[in-house]
């Protein structure tokens, strides 16, 4: 099983959804946690009680999304994206401001990558900012075939915008 995971804004259930219509097994880690019983209120939000999850989850699949997959499986892509990009796409959705400045700032930092190597044995890395989705279908396949290594460190956000930074932040 590969674990398909990133920021919320990246891209994971848009290609996990074309993985899907091409004939894959994917399961979505949010959908999965409720099927569980492993979601719990904690400060008036939802959140996944991944310990809980780990230990009951059994499902037999080709991938797993969601920001929290790469704690199901050993092998994982984490997607990224531009924050300048990331920022426009949380807009869009409706997100509130410190929902998108807490995305943003994980985004900067590679909080997800750096929590996918703590726990996984293969990661591979994937910047998502210029690739359709089915681009991306593309890779992710042959990641999960076996057909291509693209390991990760070769992103680096806060070198790409640098001086944007503080644009990003002040104008969310």
């Amino acid at each position: 099983m590969l674990a398909i995971t990133g920021t919320p804004g990246v891209g994971k259930t848009t290609v996990a959804k074309i993985l899907e219509k091409r004939g894959y097994r994917v399961g979505s880690v949010n959908e999965i946690a409720k099927k569980y019983g492993c979601i719990e209120e904690e400060e008036g939000e939802l959140v996944v009680d991944i310990k809980k999850l780990r230990e009951s989850f059994s499902e037999d699949l080709d991938f797993i999304e969601g920001h929290l997959s790469h704690y199901l499986a050993d092998r994982c892509v984490v997607l990224r994206c531009n924050p300048l990009t990331l920022k426009e796409r949380l807009k869009s959705k409706g997100w509130d401001e410190e929902k998108i400045l807490e995305n943003l700032e994980a985004e900067l930092i590679d909080q997800i990558l750096i929590e996918a190597l703590d726990v996984c044995s293969e990661v591979h890395e994937i910047d998502t900012t210029r690739m359709t989705p089915e681009e991306l279908a593309d890779l992710i396949e042959k990641i999960y075939r076996g057909e291509l290594k693209l390991g990760y460190g070769r992103i680096d956000w806060i070198s790409v915008i640098g001086d944007e930074i503080e644009e990003i932040i002040r104008k969310v």
